[in-house]
């Protein structure tokens, strides 16, 4: 059985890009975190832009599925399509995960969601990385977060040569 890591010991995989002063800009941070590699909310933005997105929020009109999935894609990283969740349990081991969901206005709050694995499998932790500010960075506490929606974020299959 596995066992969950210790806030002492934790050190989450994904690092938080923060949003700012763009209170709209959580997916971009998200995607910048989920990419790594120092990719910043203005690379993720930029690469938006390009892709017809305004340069101005609120981006919630415009950031669909297909658009998360494209960014997501120039960098290696394969997105599902929006899925329902009624908890974490019920997601992948990495994906975008909606929380503080609005059924009215179809609009939350999207963090990293990460079901961190040891290299011997004998220690699981799960976490989230919150781009908002006011909120930790990171938190393995998800009592109170609680997904409505998620995306699963896998790597891209290397294709073999000819």
């Amino acid at each position: 059985m596995a066992t969950a890591l210790t806030s002492s010991n934790f050190q989450p995989h994904f690092k938080r890009v923060a949003a700012g002063e763009d209170r709209h800009a959580d997916v971009y941070c998200v995607i910048a975190s989920l990419v790594g590699n120092g990719k910043t909310l203005d690379d993720i933005r930029k690469q938006a832009e390009t892709l017809g997105v305004p340069k101005a929020g609120p981006y919630y009109p415009y950031i669909d599925g297909d658009l998360i999935a494209k960014i997501l894609a120039a960098y290696g990283l394969v997105a599902t399509v929006w899925k329902e969740a009624k908890d974490f349990k019920d997601l992948p081991d990495v994906a975008i995960a909606m929380v503080d969901y609005d059924a009215d206005w179809e609009v939350g709050r999207c963090v990293v969601f990460h079901r961190m694995r040891s290299t011997d499998g004998k220690t699981i932790q799960a976490y989230c990385v919150d781009s908002a500010s006011g909120k930790p960075a990171a938190t393995t506490d998800l009592a109170g977060l609680i997904p409505s929606w998620y995306i699963g974020v896998t790597q891209m299959q290397k294709t073999a040569g000819k």
